[in-house]
């Protein structure tokens, strides 16, 4: 769904806020489907196992209840936003949009990563980096492109750093999260977004604990308003050339459905001289709408030789880090990723750009 509507520049259809309200609404059902399964479990327990229990089952199924609540509250929220960026709340043709439930899981832990006290560490593996080659090439304000932006958390500290930032999104859930908290002045939102991980716990209160987000204080304006659409639809044209003077991705390559048009655009929207700092894996798991075209898996080794037509690589590090992940859990996925920081040559791009 990550190329939906490339044509689209600044916000999705009115068809597409639309598909996002029917994942909202599966998600509503799933906790509650979840809810009463839990339930039916510790009820279901004999005497004798209810008294082996740390918490009562009425004292268990309160607290993942409230936990629930205070999740779909921030649910609320974001439906508020959808509808408000749709002109009509109809349900239409749903080709490309995400679908189920993961989708909307992903987004609250996204939420924990880039925008709570409990991301902190998780983000600092990655924006670290990005934002150390950004320093080391920018000596006084620039132009600075960050394409598949998730949430916003890395154009904020671009902006808290003097410069002009542009960043583009084109993931639905994520775009409408970003712009939640663009738009709500300050709110502050304390969900639960652990609630419906019961399995891998070290504790009991594990998946009920608190996530307060934004853990910072957002000024009016100063969340700069991302484009809809993906990166190579929106700047792989000709008024787009070298139009600026650093370009960073976070876990933003291996999401696009040609990497080798991605590192044209690259080249294309950079001046000469311009840095590229790129931080993420190749893993290559964000389904693609057919219509556009597969995904190309490509390893490195493709992408180094691709990145040599028109960038030298001045920095290159492998790292372990985590994406989104819940911090207490028990079982984690851990990424191997690639930082490389780049700077573009002289070479010309062959592209094919359209206006």
């Amino acid at each position: 769904f990550y190329a939906l509507l490339s044509g689209m520049a600044e916000k999705p259809a009115d068809w597409a806020a639309a598909a996002c309200l029917e994942n909202f609404r599966q998600y509503r059902d799933l906790t509650t489907r979840e809810v009463e399964r839990v339930r039916r479990n510790l009820n279901g327990l004999s005497e004798d196992d209810k008294a082996s229990l740390v918490r009562k089952p009425e004292e268990q199924l309160k607290a993942m209840e409230e936990a629930v609540t205070a999740t779909l509250s921030m649910i609320e929220k974001l439906e508020e936003v959808v509808k408000k960026e749709a002109e009509t709340a109809e349900r239409g043709r749903n080709a490309g949009a995400p679908v189920g439930t993961k989708p909307v899981q992903l987004l609250l832990h996204t939420f924990v990563r880039e925008w709570s006290a409990e991301g902190a560490q998780e983000r600092q593996s990655c924006f670290d980096r990005l934002l150390a080659a950004l320093e080391k090439h920018l000596d006084k304000a620039g132009h600075v492109l960050i394409p598949a932006c998730s949430l916003g958390r890395l154009a904020l500290e671009v902006a808290a750093r003097g410069h002009s930032v542009e960043a583009c999104e084109g993931r639905l859930l994520h775009w409408f999260g970003m712009e939640l908290l663009r738009t709500s002045s300050m709110e502050a939102f304390k969900p639960q977004p652990f609630a419906l991980n019961t399995c891998n716990r070290l504790k009991f209160v594990d998946n009920h604990r608190v996530t307060p987000v934004p853990e910072i204080a957002i000024k009016e304006g100063q969340l700069p308003r991302a484009r809809y659409g993906e990166f190579t639809a929106l700047y792989g044209k000709s008024n787009a050339k070298e139009s600026f003077d650093c370009l960073l991705t976070a876990y933003a390559l291996d999401l696009s459905p040609n990497v080798f048009r991605f590192v044209r655009t690259a080249a294309h929207i950079l001046r000469p001289g311009g840095v590229w700092a790129n931080f993420g894996p190749l893993a290559y798991d964000t389904d693609h709408d057919e219509a556009i075209g597969h995904g190309l898996e490509l390893s490195w080794e493709e992408i180094k030789f691709a990145l040599s037509h028109f960038f030298e690589i001045q920095e290159e590090e492998w790292v372990d880090a985590l994406h989104a992940q819940n911090a207490q859990s028990l079982m984690q996925m851990q990424y191997t990723c690639i930082f490389f920081k780049a700077s573009r040559n002289s070479a010309p791009v062959p592209m094919a750009t359209s206006d």
